[in-house]
């Protein structure tokens, strides 16, 4: 199926044809003769997109919708405007508003683990790639904050969207990444070999998490602005010695 956005526009066909006639003036101001249609000159035709673009621009106008709007005050016909489209093509891709909410998250924890996969971790220095993991889940919070927002209605819905194919296909994913680094350290000596991988996924994620998430609030309880620079450079620090002290082996 496709729409008049996604295919280049067809002029109609017409029904009779006329012999145009000669234009006398056309020798006398050196103008070629030749046929014109009867309807004047061809209208251009319309740009085309292709369907992934659409459905691409109709996913990224989605993020930003519930990001802003929560689920319950997203609206179907901004997310069409704001992507050129319209709200036909909009439920042929998704069908749905509340299974378009389903692929904007699975975008969002695609995203994320996309970046965490470009890492260029150093497992031969577990400590080192253990403080460069927590960071980049530190900064990802402060650069997408649309993830944070998208998760909060997500929790509303207590979790339905992101049960079975996501927690299967990124979850597993970022243990995975943590499983390696583990099982480096502790083959170097540098982590305790009783290490519970599980736990100290949740401490990372939460030190970092929370903050970000809940900084305007903090914020205006501390009297503190948590957003300032030095505030979050010197958080970060203490979270990776946290997280350091968690798995580090006694001497």
């Amino acid at each position: 199926m496709a729409d008049d956005t996604d295919v280049p526009a067809r002029e109609p066909v017409a029904r009779a044809r006329t012999r145009a006639r000669p234009d006398p003036s056309a020798k006398r101001f050196g103008r070629t003769s030749g046929k014109t249609s009867a309807k004047g000159p061809a209208r251009p035709r319309r740009r085309t997109r292709a369907p992934e673009q659409t459905r691409e621009q109709l996913l990224r106008a989605a993020v930003a919708e519930f990001a802003r709007e929560g689920y319950g005050g997203a609206r179907v016909d901004r997310i069409s405007k704001a992507a050129k489209s319209n709200d036909r093509m909009l439920y042929y891709y998704f069908k749905s508003k509340e299974k378009l909410f389903h692929q904007v998250i699975e975008h969002c924890y695609a995203d994320l683990v996309a970046g965490e996969e470009a890492l260029d971790l150093d497992f031969s220095r577990p400590r080192e790639a253990l403080a460069a993991l927590v960071a980049f889940n530190w900064n990802y919070y402060w650069e997408h904050p649309e993830l944070l927002s998208i998760l909060a209605s997500e929790n509303l819905f207590k979790g339905r969207h992101v049960k079975n194919n996501i927690r299967r296909s990124f979850a597993n994913t970022q243990l995975g990444m943590l499983d390696r680094l583990l099982e480096s350290g502790v083959a170097s000596g540098a982590f305790r070999a009783d290490c519970d991988r599980f736990h100290l996924y949740l401490s990372i994620l939460s030190l970092t998490y929370f903050y970000r998430a809940n900084l305007y609030t903090l914020s205006s309880y501390t009297q503190i602005d948590l957003a300032e620079d030095e505030r979050r450079k010197a958080w970060l620090a203490h979270v990776q010695a946290m997280i350091e002290n968690l798995v580090r082996r006694p001497k």
